[in-house]
């Protein structure tokens, strides 16, 4: 199988640190998925995403950080995403999209990064299915008016797709 990304992962207590190897795709993010709703429930509330490797994103990747802050903000106790090294396309997209109103866009550096471990993508059928491709676009979406026109008709291809496989 030809591996599009490694996610690296480091948890503690209450944080969690994730960096980004290559490509960040719907190819390849339903294991990061699992990983980020785990943390959560775990009781994980500071995530840091770093983007100082990762040479691109697509809307999946990103609908699913966005609802992975907007989960946190949720929280009782709280908790932030921070969103480290962004530049050039990666970080045009971000702040195109709103997301930098909603998680902290930082160039601080991680410590340790030896703490890192790998998060791999196990097999073909780890991909994101549709109906987690539907979510993070709607996430999108309905984070504002201008991602709106952008993803209406992508989530309502997406929103067939997944009645259809129903």
């Amino acid at each position: 199988m030809n591996k599009e990304s490694i996610y690296q992962v480091c948890a503690t207590n209450e944080e969690v640190f994730v960096r980004i190897k290559e490509k960040a795709s719907y190819l390849n993010c339903a294991p990061l998925r699992s990983f980020l709703h785990e943390m959560v429930k775990e009781g994980n509330k500071f995530f840091v995403i770093d983007f100082e490797n990762c040479s691109s994103m697509d809307s999946t990747f990103l609908g699913i950080l966005v609802g992975l802050s907007l989960k946190l903000k949720k929280e009782k106790q709280g908790g932030t995403l921070t969103l480290l090294n962004l530049v050039g396309r990666n970080l045009e997209t971000v702040e195109n999209l709103g997301i930098h109103k909603i998680a902290v866009v930082s160039s601080e550096f991680i410590s340790s990064p030896n703490d890192l471990e790998n998060l791999q993508v196990k097999a073909e059928e780890e991909k994101a299915c549709p109906e987690v491709i539907y979510r993070a676009h709607k996430t999108l979406l309905d984070l504002n008016q201008k991602n709106s026109r952008i993803f209406r008709d992508v989530v309502n291809y997406l929103e067939q797709k997944v009645e259809d496989s129903a």
